[in-house]
């Protein structure tokens, strides 16, 4: 019970949801999520028009992933088949949806809320494909967009946003107003893997959405931010690979995480992994609920303005051994730090506080007071 919490009205028995995506394809890779013990799962994107396989579509470069996936290849008559077969024992099934305008949407919505959804996750800005730029700029068409769902269906409705979309207050405020009790954030990030220099050509056939562990990040911003200007409740999406990576979500004002890289990545085992691992992180410091967290990281953030300069200097720890000391002297852009006699030296009073040199070399560079 300690990992229990209430989102979106339901009761989950732990905060991760499996994010939608081609891993919750079908019935039988959503049992898979549920088997391995996630609270909940939300199903690939559902629409009126069945998304196209492009071949390949799946890019990964080092830590930074790519994909060029737009919606599910399932019909909504299949998805009916498909959940229909799905045990879902003590987890719940959240169905991701999108459409071309209100209308539609509110059908998509009415139909899976009888195929036994337990709530709804509306899809509004995905980086691929052509979906309506009101769904990105217009507030009032968002909330008439988002109202279509909430007016017809009795099951509880959330809305995904996009980076951009999300910080704009005016767009948060309309997703409020149209009835919806949740938001997630973020959806990936419209990119290009690169051009082969060579051939001159792209790398990818077209845009896609990038995920992974590098735009965690922006996410957490991004969290932080909505955790502040919203009354919805808050589900965090991005470069979530581990219990610290979730701990830090819900200490920034989510209720919930949702996985989809590290599932990409590393199989639907990392979702008990990661359960497992916050399960004995509390206990071990003796916090009986993980609710008690959620935000608890925010009073440590300021606005800009009112953050106080602080009279602080670098010092060259006389223990210093490292090698990393000439990529020091190299990056200081103040010129604060000279060499003589093949040994650092700081130069008082060009030195700005700037930390740089303790990020690259905290082994040799400490701030002090001056």
């Amino acid at each position: 019970m300690i990992l229990s919490t209430k989102f979106l009205g339901l009761n989950l028995k732990n905060p991760i949801i499996v994010a939608a995506g081609p891993w919750s394809r079908d019935s039988k890779s959503i049992q898979k999520s549920i088997d391995a013990g996630a609270g909940a799962v939300i199903t690939e994107t559902i629409t009126l028009e069945t998304g196209i396989n492009i071949r390949p579509r799946l890019f990964k470069d080092n830590g930074h992933l790519f994909n060029v996936m737009l919606y599910s290849a399932l019909s909504l008559e299949e998805w009916e088949l498909e959940i229909e077969q799905i045990n879902k024992k003590d987890s719940f099934i959240i169905c991701s949806i999108w459409a071309s305008s209100p209308s539609e949407l509110s059908y998509i919505a009415s139909k899976v809320e009888r195929m036994g959804a337990d709530a709804i996750e509306i899809s509004i800005s995905a980086p691929i494909g052509t979906k309506s730029e009101r769904l990105t700029y217009y507030p009032d068409y968002i909330e008439e967009y988002v109202k279509s769902v909430t007016s017809v269906v009795d099951i509880p409705v959330m809305v995904k946003l996009s980076y951009n979309t999300s910080l704009y207050s005016k767009v948060v405020k309309s997703i409020e107003n149209a009835g919806a009790i949740g938001i997630s954030a973020i959806d990936s990030l419209k990119s290009l893997q690169g051009v082969n220099i060579e051939t001159q050509q792209s790398i990818m056939p077209t845009y896609g959405g990038y995920t992974g562990e590098h735009i965690r990040p922006i996410s957490l911003a991004t969290t932080a931010t909505l955790a502040q200007i919203t009354k919805c409740q808050l589900s965090g999406i991005g470069g979530i690979f581990n219990y610290k990576n979730a701990l830090e979500y819900i200490m920034l004002g989510s209720t919930t995480i949702q996985l989809a890289s590290a599932i990409q990545l590393d199989g639907y085992g990392v979702i008990n992994q990661i359960i497992s691992d916050l399960n004995n992180w509390l206990e071990n410091h003796s916090y009986h609920s993980i609710d008690i967290l959620r935000g608890s990281a925010l009073k440590s953030l300021e606005p800009y303005e009112d953050i106080p300069v602080e009279n602080l200097i670098a010092k060259i720890k006389k223990s210093c051994k490292s090698t990393n000391i000439s990529k020091s002297y190299s990056a200081c852009i103040y010129n604060a730090i000279i060499i003589e006699n093949f040994q650092p030296k700081i130069i008082p009073h060009l030195c700005t506080g700037c930390g740089l040199c303790v990020e690259i070399c905290p082994e040799c560079f400490e701030l002090v007071w001056i």
